[in-house]
This record gives structure tokens, sequence and C-alpha cells, in this order.
């Protein structure tokens, strides 16, 4: 019976999902699943950790390069943790993609930006004879 999802640990507030030790067709869907779900809750950054990781198949392949197209395209990252064998069980950018990786936990999360980016506040549209004036947005930055 296979999870209804990898195990998810945050490490300085990065989610960190545990993949076991094959990544393939019977279970990237439930790498799928999970992505989606964090991806739900408003992380744009996941660290997908294949430390006990010996095989990848192409829908594992697939799938991780699936996440990173779509955590690039809203902002964010996808970071593979891995030892030196994660280059051959996935190749050197055999997906025409680049994904990040680190050789541990601790280096994937320790890149992260150095201010925190506070989202846009809605804009006041009241505007001068029925005609919409947006005022200026303040954008908050602060130090972590």
């Amino acid at each position: 019976m296979s999870e209804s999802r990898f195990p998810i640990q945050v490490v300085r507030g990065v989610p960190v999902i545990g993949v076991p030790a094959a990544l393939g067709s019977r279970n990237a869907g439930v790498l799928r699943a999970t992505l989606l779900q964090l991806a739900a809750a408003g992380h744009a950054t996941v660290v997908v950790d294949m430390s006990a990781t010996m095989m990848c198949d192409a829908a594992g392949r697939a799938e991780l390069g699936r996440a990173y197209r779509h955590a690039a395209a809203e902002g964010g990252d996808l970071r593979l943790v891995g030892t030196a064998a994660l280059r051959q069980i996935l190749g050197d950018g055999g997906l025409g993609l680049v994904i990040p990786r680190y050789p541990t936990v601790a280096d994937a999360v320790a890149e992260m930006p150095a201010v925190r980016i506070a989202p846009f506040q809605a804009t006041d549209t009241a505007g001068v004879g029925g005609r919409a004036e947006p005022r200026p947005l303040a954008v908050s930055l602060s130090a972590r």
C-alpha cells in the first residue's frame, strides 16, 4: 500500500519533502500531490530531500521537472538535496533544466533571501468624478 503523501518537515520556514529510496511511476503522483498541497498553502520554495533516493525513473524525473517549472513561474524555487549519486540518478540536465542541487538540507535552506517582501495590499480605487485613481502602495522590507 502506498503512502498518501511524502513526509514533510519545515526547516527555517521552508518545507522539506522526504523522498523514499525509489521515485518512479508508482509514486510520482504522490510527490505531485504533496507539492500541490504545499503550493496551495502558499509555499513557493520547496526542498526535495533525495538523500535516501537510489532510483528515479522517467516519471519521477518528469515530475521534478514539472515542479521546478511551476515553482519558477510562481517566483519560487525547487531545490534538490542529495549525494553525488543524485547526479547519476537524475543525469546532468537531461530534462533541459538545471534544478539546483545541494549536499544537505541545511545548505538548501541557507540560501534564502535576506529580506522578506510583504505581499501587496489592495489599492484604494476611490477616485474623483467616478474615475479610479489608485494610490501608491507601501511595500515593507524587513531584515530577518
